[in-house]
Parts: structure tokens; C-alpha cells; sequence
């Protein structure tokens, strides 16, 4: 019984996060958009008025899910364990609130967010191993084409403006769409998509629904369940994240009626699997780290900085150096591209290629075993 009215909890706080996010908001500004230059379905999550106004939601969600959370563990644990449970992982009052009354201890609590801060953002490096080797490959290659020309060295000026331009189409692969979402609609959607969406979702389906699959069965001081939890601790990481999946459904309205209803089912049906796996890392990570949140908040906010990864290397019609900003190179003659503008000379594309696909695999699988490698403390 406890464990159905668990997973029931879990279910709950995830309706009311999503119907603070999503519907409430909706009665405001889900009528009339504010520019006619968007189309009203850009416009409604996009504007910075609507922006404001789910940030103050999704305070209210964190608030009255943490008040739930509160009230199911009322009996077994006090207002500080809770708080410091959903924010660390499993950390209690004995071995962090204590200890942060004392110099030493605010120093070591300071040391474990910043190493925790850290860890996410290596895991992201690892798990986008791929993409960023492709950004390297793609940008060396256009340096040496540039090399290769006969009149080279003849504008120096112009030939390091080539360059740098070069470089940044590397950041642009990478980051670019922030930019662009910055240009057209504002800079606060970049700071929502890196920085308070996946605070807030973290808070909730990690440290929120963590705490409530687990805050009955800890021994004090320690992260070892003493065997009253309501779930284990592989069921509570590896299921709780189809919650987090589930939540992005609600994406289909709004891409049905901009795409219908057949690509629109595909793109959220990618959308839920995509964000489900990503949340068991990020439980895996809130688990294992001291300062749980911070990490978990690390790893979804970089990994929301480069988006979705671009499979292009497993693109057959696609070649390994043909990101769209170096097709429009000053050259056009095939025969003086090689493979996407790589003369042979310099490189042979099909293995630049194949390596390109072996960082994407080795990525993800070095990161599994670096979290692995994360011991529980």
C-alpha cells in the first residue's frame, strides 16, 4: 500500500508541476499573440510576458510540491531533513546542517556543490563527445582548404577574418541556436532553455520525487536504506523518469498544429524517450553526488546548451564536412571540394568519418562508466 501511494504522490506532484506550467498560463495568453510577425504558436511560449509568467508558476509548482512532500514524510522526518534531502539527495540534518553552522563545514558544503557543479558538466563533455568532435574535424578541415589556396597569404587581414569566421561557425554548430532564439525572440528564452527550466525540473523530478520514493528508509547521517523505503533505489532511479518523459507530451498541441498530427506524434514520441533516458542519468547522477541538485542542474543545463545531438556523421546523404554555414563557401567547383569542401590532400573524409561515429558511441558509454565510477557517499 505504501508503495502504490508513493508512486500516486509521484503522479500527482507531476500533474500539478504541468498544470502550474502548461494550462494555467494558457488561460492568459493562449488566445491572443502579442506579435503578428510569430505565428501564434511561437509566440505563446516564446514571449518574454509569458516567459515571466511560468517562471512565477513553476515557482508555485516547487512550492506546493515540496509542501506535499513535507506532509508524506511528516512523521518520519522534520522540515530541515526533507529540505536538505530534496536538495542533496539523502544528505540529513547530522552530517550537513550541523556541520554548515561552522566555517569548516560552509567551506566543505561550498566544495562539494562546486565538485558536483563540475562532475555534471564532465559528463556532458563526455556524453557530446561526438558532436564536439565533428565541430573540431569540420573547422580544422576548413582551415587547411584555406591553407591549400594559391592566394592565401596574399590578404593577410582577410585570411584571419576567414579564419575566425571559421571558428565561430564551430561555436555556431555547437551553440548557434541559441543565438538565434535570442535574436528573434529575446534573450530571456536562451536563460529559460539553459538555466531556469532545468533548475526547476530538476528540483522537482529529481529531488522531489526522489525523496518521496526514498525519504522513508534512510538510516541517519547516511545515503544506506535501511530496508522501509518504499522502493528501491534502482526502481526509484531507473522508473521515476518516465514521469519526466510523460511531462513533455504536452508539445503535441502546440507541433500539431504546425506540423500535423502524423510528424507531430513522431517528434514527441522522440521527445518522451529522449528526456526519459537523459532522466535516468541525471537520477543516477543526483544519487551519487554529495551535492545532488547541483549536479543533476549541471549536467541538464549544459546538455540543454547543446540541444539535441546532430547525428549527421550517420547521415548517408550527408557528407561528414557539410555543416550549412560552410556550403556557401567562395568556392563552388566540385572538384576543388573533396567530401564537403575537405580537399583529399589533406584529409581522407571517409575515416575522419568513421571516427566521427565512434565518438558518438564511445561518448555515451564512457559516461555511463565515469557516473558509475561516482562513488555513493
Amino acid at each position: 500500500m505504501v508503495v502504490f501511494r508513493s508512486w500516486l504522490l509521484c503522479v500527482c506532484i507531476t500533474l500539478q508541476y504541468l498544470c502550474f506550467l502548461f494550462f494555467l498560463p494558457s488561460f492568459s495568453f493562449g488566445r491572443k499573440p502579442r506579435s503578428p510577425r510569430f505565428p501564434k504558436e511561437e509566440t505563446n511560449r516564446n514571449d518574454s510576458r509569458v516567459i515571466q509568467t511560468r517562471f512565477l508558476m513553476q515557482l508555485c509548482a516547487c512550492l506546493l510540491g515540496f509542501l506535499l512532500v513535507l506532509w508524506w514524510l511528516r512523521e518520519t522526518m522534520s522540515f530541515e531533513e526533507v529540505f536538505v534531502m530534496v536538495c542533496t539527495g539523502g544528505e540529513t540534518k547530522k552530517n550537513f546542517l550541523i556541520s554548515s553552522s561552522k566555517m569548516f563545514g560552509i567551506l566543505g558544503v561550498a566544495m562539494d556543490v562546486t565538485t558536483d557543479l563540475f562532475f555534471g558538466l564532465a559528463v556532458t563533455g563526455l556524453v557530446y563527445l561526438g558532436p564536439v568532435v565533428c565541430a573540431v574535424f569540420r573547422s580544422s578541415a576548413m582551415m587547411h582548404q584555406r591553407s591549400g589556396d594559391d592566394d592565401y597569404d596574399e590578404n593577410e587581414d582577410e585570411n584571419n577574418e576567414h579564419n575566425l569566421k571559421i571558428i565561430d561557425g564551430m561555436f555556431r554548430f555547437l551553440f548557434g541556436h541559441h543565438r538565434e532564439n535570442a535574436e528573434r525572440y529575446g534573450r530571456l528564452v536562451p536563460i529559460r532553455d539553459v538555466l531556469l527550466a532545468p533548475f526547476f525540473e530538476e528540483f522537482v523530478f529529481r529531488g522531489l520525487l526522489l525523496t518521496v520514493l526514498l525519504g522513508t528508509g534512510f538510516d541517519e547521517g547516511t545515503r544506506t536504506t535501511s530496508g522501509s523505503a518504499a522502493v528501491s533505489t534502482r526502481s526509484a532511479v531507473y522508473v521515476s523518469p518516465l514521469f519526466f518523459g510523460f511531462a513533455h507530451i504536452n508539445h503535441y498541441f502546440a507541433l500539431k498544429k504546425v506540423y500535423g498530427s502524423a510528424k507531430a506524434s513522431r517528434f514527441v514520441l522522440f521527445q518522451c524517450i529522449y528526456t526519459t533516458a537523459f532522466g535516468a542519468l541525471a537520477g543516477t547522477i543526483f544519487w551519487r553526488c554529495k551535492a545532488g541538485l547541483a549536479g543533476a542542474w549541471s549536467l541538464h543545463a549544459s546538455m540543454n546548451a547543446f540541444g539535441v545531438p546532430d547525428f549527421r556523421p550517420f547521415r548517408r546523404k550527408t557528407n561528414a564536412f557539410e555543416p550549412p554555414h560552410f556550403r556557401r563557401g567562395r568556392r563552388n567547383n566540385s572538384d576543388d571540394y573533396n567530401s564537403g569542401g575537405v580537399k583529399g590532400k589533406h584529409f581522407n573524409a571517409k575515416i575522419i568519418n568513421w571516427l566521427e561515429r565512434i565518438c558518438y558511441v564511445l561518448g555515451p558509454l564512457v559516461a555511463r562508466e565515469f557516473v558509475r565510477s561516482r562513488i555513493v557517499v
